[in-house]
């Protein structure tokens, strides 16, 4: 069970990592083609990297990922919700400096980028625990008692 969530875990951050990747294209798209790109930018994407973030944290801890790690991937799905909250004064018409604060979504959009990717990085310094298990025990040492 552990070894196939962990294998879950690290399909699943390529996955995370895909729909970051999408939603960046999708603001893209949206700003300088057509903006019907920017409905699925704020609901299909953000929806799917919420709920893929929160689903990665179960698998993972079935995995026994490290905590950090975890806490890495749970922190995705809190940044979603901040992302939602900064664009609250540009729905609201406000103007001046608290407008502003809606620019805040981009950067907080490369936080989520940089965390995932982060994730993305750690999980492929892990070692292979597949590779491991395939492997079986280390024989190569010196046969004692002779």
């Amino acid at each position: 069970m552990k070894l196939i969530a962990r294998r879950a875990y690290a399909g699943g951050i390529w996955v995370l990592a895909a729909a970051v990747v999408a939603q960046f294209l999708l603001a893209g798209l949206g700003i300088f083609a057509d903006a019907g790109f920017l409905t699925w930018h704020a609901t299909a994407g953000a929806g799917v990297i919420f709920c893929l973030s929160l689903l990665l944290v179960l698998i993972g801890w079935l995995g026994r990922t490290p905590g950090r790690r975890l806490w890495l991937t749970a922190a995705i799905a809190g940044l979603v919700i901040v992302q939602s909250l900064l664009l609250a004064p540009y729905r609201m018409n406000a103007s001046g400096l608290l407008r502003a604060v809606a620019g805040l979504h981009v950067v907080n959009g490369l936080v989520i980028f940089w965390a995932t990717f982060r994730l993305l990085e750690l999980t492929l310094s892990e070692p292979s625990s597949a590779a491991e298990a395939m492997a079986g025990p280390d024989t190569s040492g010196p046969i004692r008692g002779t």
